[in-house]
């Protein structure tokens, strides 16, 4: 009986040593650098940020949704895609005398386009987080994600993480900012700006977006 335990005990062992072998096999291998091939929507009106972001990823996985589409869905609204958008100049933003309220600030709502997604609270992704998001490498995401900064004196500003490099030991992300309005930029920031800076904390991020399928 203490011999057939024994045998026992061993089999248990090894096929969990097996499934933990099988686990450690599947983990994200980020690449060493990675640039997605996100096409760049510049913000169409002055408070779109959120739009033109959420714009960029969806349209990367393949379902775009235009930005007065947005606005009129968070909203509810139907005119937003008939006020002054680009080429500028575009509608006065909501919070001025005689703005529109279609042109104002907001946060993406991925799931009303049949996405599933994640998102972090005041909190930025860590560097090994962002790699494993934005890496093709085997078994991880390979997505863009949003990423906001809420300035020190109010409000905000959201923009788009495509890719990352590091450069003399120094980590940088690559990112599309959809600001200015019509015009948009793409540029390369350090992972340390991206985290925080003298004028701005790190808001919310919207990460691992995936399309669920249907219309």
């Amino acid at each position: 009986m203490e011999v057939l335990m024994v045998k026992k005990i061993i089999a248990i062992i090894m096929v969990l040593a097996a499934v933990i072998i099988f686990m450690l096999d599947c983990v994200c291998k980020p690449k060493a650098s990675e640039s997605l091939a996100v096409t760049l929507h510049p913000q169409e009106t002055s408070q779109w940020c959120w739009a033109a972001s959420a714009q960029m990823v969806m349209d990367y996985l393949g379902h775009s949704v235009s930005q007065c589409v947005q606005a009129n869905n968070r909203f509810g609204r139907s005119d937003c895609c008939g006020i002054d958008l680009c080429p500028p100049p575009t509608e006065t933003d909501c919070f001025h005398s005689g703005g529109h309220p279609c042109a104002c600030s907001g946060w993406p709502e991925f799931g009303k386009y049949n996405f599933d997604f994640k998102t972090t609270s005041n909190a930025p992704l860590s560097w090994d987080d962002l790699r494993s998001q934005i890496s093709r490498g085997q078994y991880c995401e390979g997505k863009p994600f949003c990423f906001t900064w809420h300035w020190n004196g109010g409000g905000g500003h959201m923009m788009v993480a495509i890719g990352y490099k590091t450069v003399s030991g120094v980590n940088y992300v690559e990112m599309n900012d959809p600001w200015s309005p019509c015009v948009g930029n793409h540029k390369f920031i350090t992972y340390s700006a991206y985290v925080s800076g003298s004028g701005y904390t790190h808001w919310n991020d919207y990460y691992d977006v995936t399309y669920k399928g249907g219309e």
